[in-house]
């Protein structure tokens, strides 16, 4: 009993990192129509500056910067390069691409493959029958349930999230009542931003990063969009508790190694049943 419970611990951890990354990426693209190939690098930007400023300053310090870092990072991105691709898919894809291939191999540059750990809690707790969980994997699991619902709000309830909403739904209709799409796609890269840092921080935090850890969660990240329904929050949040769980529980009693064959066979099943995702926006435009 302690062992499926410890595993499905894990399972909810990794999916509430799963969801910041896929929300990420659902908040740009429903806004931008743009696939951010380059959003995995704000996590890997987020998990650096958090393992950098811990090393030179204490940890409450350190947190609040490398998140403020990873939000300033998102916007120069998104006022140098995609600002000026919005209607262009393809040319924002190729920057996308572009900038994930030079800042990937800038960071291996910088900090080189050796793995590299962030702060953390220290010390674990006993399940019921021995099982010890660290205390680091529940702040994990507290912090990205906090933030999910943070957004679910700032989605419903506040200005911010009725601009990127409307956007999303129809940008020309938007554009008719004064809502600028360059404008919230700012607003948007900000939000996938804080997300991306916000995981970044928390993967540094449990386990071992690399220049390539936000590549690894990038291709998570579209999977959950993709299962969910690209420019779907909720179906995000459903996607990446399922995945979550059948990774979890699949490389406990299946075979560990096949993480990514359960990830993409889970898509594969979800787009034969659901060719749109399980709660796809039909995009309706104006005219």
């Amino acid at each position: 009993m302690s062992d499926l419970l410890l595993t499905l611990l894990v399972g909810v951890m990794q999916a509430g990192l799963y969801a910041l990354v896929g929300l990420g990426l659902t908040l740009t693209f429903g806004v931008t129509h743009i696939l951010n190939f380059a959003h995995g690098e704000f996590v890997t930007v987020g998990a650096f500056a958090l393992v950098t400023l811990a090393a030179a300053l204490s940890t409450p310090v350190a947190v609040p910067l490398a998140l403020l870092i990873t939000v300033l990072v998102a916007a120069l991105v998104y006022l140098v390069g995609f600002r000026f691709t919005i209607g262009n898919h393809l040319q924002g894809l190729a920057f996308s691409l572009g900038l994930m291939l030079f800042t990937e191999n800038l960071f291996v540059e910088m900090f080189s493959t050796t793995p590299r750990t962030g702060p953390r809690i220290e010390g674990t707790f006993a399940l019921f029958g021995g099982e010890q969980v660290a205390w680091s994997r529940v702040l994990v699991i507290v912090v990205s349930a906090l933030i999910v619902v943070a957004v679910a709000v700032l989605l419903k309830r506040s200005w911010v999230g009725l601009a990127l909403r409307a956007c999303g739904e129809d940008r020309f209709a938007a554009a008719t009542l004064g809502l600028s799409a360059k404008r919230v796609g700012l607003y948007a890269f900000v939000v996938a931003g804080l997300l991306a840092g916000i995981a970044g921080m928390c993967i540094a935090s449990v386990s071992p990063v690399t220049p390539l850890t936000g590549a690894d969660y990038l291709l998570t990240g579209f999977v959950v969009a993709i299962i969910g329904g690209l420019g779907s929050a909720e179906g995000v949040l459903v996607a990446s508790l399922m995945l979550g769980l059948v990774e979890a529980l699949s490389a406990r009693y299946i075979d560990p190694s096949l993480t990514s064959v359960y990830a993409f066979g889970l898509m594969v099943v979800v787009l034969l049943v659901a060719p749109q995702g399980l709660f796809n926006r039909k995009e309706v435009r104006a005219g």
